[in-house]
Parts: C-alpha cells; sequence; structure tokens
C-alpha cells in the first residue's frame, strides 16, 4: 500500500530542508569545503549504490511545536547485497504514543512482513529463487538532479561564507552552519516558505493525522542550522539538519515548528542480517510463485467488495449508497474486475458516467498496483488498487467527490452476503 501522503510530503519537505543546509556549508576563504562537502555527498551515494557489499542506514525526523513533540518518525534499513537480504524497520510516534510500525525482511527464498498493530506475521516464501539483488539507486545520476543542483547553487549565493569547515589530523573533516531569517536571502526564505507551507503546515488532513499546526499565515523560515561529518575516506557519516518555521494559526495562534533530520551510514561493509525466528508466531504462510505475486492468495480476492458512500446532510453524515467492486479473474500480469456505485433511491441524482468503470490492475514487479481504470465512453483513468491482509485498496483521482461532498473511502472490505 502507498504510505500515507502527509508523511510522505513531510520527509520530502525535510529531505529538502536538510540539502538546502548541507549546500549551504562551505569555505570562508574559497569554494573547496563547499565543494568537497557536494563531492561526499555524491560519493556516500554512489558507494552504497555500487562498490559496498553491506552497509546500515539510520534516519530519525521530528516535529516540535514550542520544543513539545508533535510526530517523530525513526527508520532503520539494512542492506546485505551480497547475501542478497534486506531488513527494514519502521516506527512513528504521534505526541509520544506509538501510532504506527512495521518491520520487513526479505531474502532470496522469502519475504515477511509484520505490522505492529497487527498480530499476524505474512511469510511469503518463493517458489523460484530470487536472485536480483536488493537495489539502491544513485539518484544522483538522474538527469533531472542536474538541474535541481543548478538550482540550489543559484539559490544560495553568498550563503556559502556562513560556515565552519574543520579538517582534522586523520583526514576527517566537521562542517557546520547556522543562519538567522535575518541572514537568510528573501527570496530562498520565500522558496523554503512556501514548500514547507504547502506540503506540511497548510493542510488541515496533515493536522488531524498528526496533530500539527494549520499555518496559515505569516509564514517564513526562522532559523536553520546543521553539520555533518565525513571519514577519511570520503564519506558523509552522519547529517543534521533543523530548521524553524514560524507562522501563525488562522485565529493568531503563533507556533515556531522546529523539523529535525538525522541521518547515519554506519557498518559499511559489516552489516549482519539474521532471518527472524517466527516460533510461537501467528503466521499466516503463503507462496509467491516466479513472478512475485501469489495465485493462492489471489484467489481468496474473486468475488464482490464494497464499501459506504457518505455524505454530510443537515450536519449529519448519512449513507447515501455503497461503492462495489467485483475482482473477476486474473493472469500472469493482471487481475480483472469492474466498479460500480449504487445509489438509493432518493440520491440516485448522485450517479453520472464516473459511477462505473472496469478495471485492469498490473501485478508484476514492475508495476505492482498500478491501475487502469476505463469508463463506459472508454476513457482510461490511472490509479491503483493493492489486495492484501483481507481488503483491497483502492483510488482514482476524481473531483467529482469534492463537487458533490461525497466523503470518499479508499478501503473496501469484502460482501460476505454475496
Amino acid at each position: 500500500m502507498k504510505r500515507r501522503k502527509n508523511l510522505t510530503m513531510l520527509i520530502s519537505f525535510c529531505v529538502g530542508a536538510v540539502l538546502f543546509v548541507s549546500t549551504a556549508f562551505a569555505d570562508v576563504v574559497s569554494k573547496t569545503g563547499y565543494d568537497q562537502l557536494k563531492d561526499a555527498i555524491k560519493k556516500t551515494v554512489a558507494s552504497i549504490a555500487e562498490e559496498y557489499d553491506s552497509f546500515t542506514a539510520e534516519m530519525g525526523l521530528s516535529v516540535k511545536d514550542n520544543d513539545k513533540v508533535l510526530i517523530s518518525n525513526s527508520a532503520i534499513t539494512k542492506y546485505d547485497f551480497a547475501n542478497n537480504k534486506m531488513e527494514e524497520l519502521s516506527t512513528t510516534e504521534v505526541g509520544g504514543v506509538l501510532k504506527d510500525g512495521f518491520f520487513r525482511y526479505s531474502d532470496s527464498w522469502s519475504t515477511i512482513y509484520h505490522n505492529y498493530n497487527r498480530e499476524t506475521y505474512y511469510l511469503y516464501e518463493k517458489e523460484v529463487e530470487d536472485k536480483d539483488v536488493p537495489a539502491f539507486e544513485n539518484f544522483f545520476e538522474d538527469e533531472e538532479f542536474e538541474y535541481i543542483e543548478r538550482i540550489f547553487d543559484a539559490l544560495i549565493g553568498n550563503l556559502k561564507e556562513y560556515v565552519i569547515v574543520a579538517e582534522n589530523s586523520d583526514g576527517t573533516k566537521e562542517f557546520s552552519g547556522e543562519l538567522s531569517d535575518a541572514q537568510i536571502p528573501a527570496l530562498v526564505n520565500a522558496v523554503m516558505a512556501y514548500a514547507a507551507k504547502k506540503t506540511v503546515f497548510d493542510s488541515p488532513s496533515g493536522q488531524n493525522e498528526f496533530d500539527i499546526p494549520y499555518l496559515k499565515n505569516d509564514v517564513f523560515v526562522k532559523e536553520v542550522r546543521g553539520r555533518a561529518n565525513v571519514n577519511g575516506d570520503g564519506i558523509v557519516e552522519n547529517l543534521f539538519g533543523e530548521i524553524v518555521i514560524s507562522g501563525s494559526e488562522e485565529n493568531g495562534t503563533k507556533h515556531d515548528l522546529k523539523v529535525e533530520l538525522v541521518l547515519k551510514v554506519y557498518n559499511i561493509n559489516s552489516t549482519e542480517i539474521v532471518k527472524p525466528d517466527l516460533t510461537g508466531k501467528q503466521v499466516e504462510k503463503n507462496i509467491e510463485h516466479n513472478k512475485g505475486f501469489n495465485y493462492v492468495q489471489l484467489e481468496k480476492y474473486l468475488g464482490k467488495w464494497k464499501n459506504d458512500i457518505v455524505i454530510e446532510e443537515n450536519d449529519r453524515f448519512v449513507k447515501v449508497g455503497e461503492r462495489i467492486i467485483e475482482i473477476t479473474g486474473f493472469d500472469d500480469d493482471y487481475v480483472y474486475g469492474t466498479y460500480n456505485e449504487i445509489y438509493k433511491e432518493n440520491y440516485a441524482h448522485y450517479y453520472n458516467e464516473s459511477s462505473s468503470y472496469s478495471l485492469k490492475a498490473d501485478i508484476s514487479d514492475e508495476n505492482k498496483d498500478y491501475l487502469e481504470a476505463t469508463d463506459a465512453s472508454g476513457k482510461v483513468i490511472d490509479g491503483y488498487m493493492y489486495l492484501n491482509m483481507g481488503r483491497v485498496e483502492f483510488y482514482i483521482p476524481t473531483d467529482r467527490y469534492i463537487e458533490d461532498g461525497i466523503l470518499f473511502n479508499s478501503t473496501f472490505f469484502k460482501d460476505f452476503d454475496e
């Protein structure tokens, strides 16, 4: 299933903020420090993607409101390319309470997944050995990144002079920098504030899910600081970034929201991954065939799945109909089915040409979950459909729900009355 949209945007914004911080680090005397840090970041990513046999990466992310932690996320990912193993552990806390988390392990013959909100461990045993080594992509090789780098270089301008670079006798280097809003050029501040406002702090849905204040007015970057350590081989071992966004809610309440991100890379060429022992655990076992999906599991999903269509009417929620997905079949690459909306007689006017589709979901390894939905006129809309853990997740972009005031629910459950 796709990760929660708001958390994804939050992480994306923070990574951008840290890149902004890191590109502001440079030697006072020359561009050497600036160029060296950029080279170190690029070398680190390239080495991870192409040279190392194994490594461990750790990320810690938090958002604070006047030093009160609103949300924090920690993730540890281990790669063992030599033995074709990968392990991922992620937890999210809201207000100090664990809200979400998962564990994932994979090797040539099996995959194990466990969500912390469920007792069941899902074990997928592969019928054919998967010889594809876990991939870590070097995003710096993307053509688009060259343009992004130029934009950063142009934006930071004379910010390169705000830096402390310490070179140690053992060849390691320490970079640090700190900027206040008075030192940040108006254009840079406006760009960063706009990105923060649109991705994180200007989203009512994000506010509801993560209790992040809905910043509406006078949003600006108040402080930026960061530091980085590069080892003797020119590899960035850790990177810390902090950005403080100031603004006020619609009612005038002011906030200083501090976003902190820590990245670490360690146990290079010495990371070991051990397959979890599931003895005594509640386990659901499935067989993955040569294309990576599960025929036995898919057979469970044949039939009808539904959820309620709900609107707000006279200050209350009212069921006006049902959404029905019928899974009719599958082959080596696709799952097939139909989508229909059925409305109660008093609400039949909600039905239109966007209420019925034929469905074709790609379940191949390369495009898993990708969906083509075709309406009666032959128009194709891209979306996704995900089948797992006793439910169907379905989404196609549409504006009609907003226009008609319909509350959208992407989760469908089995219709046992069919």
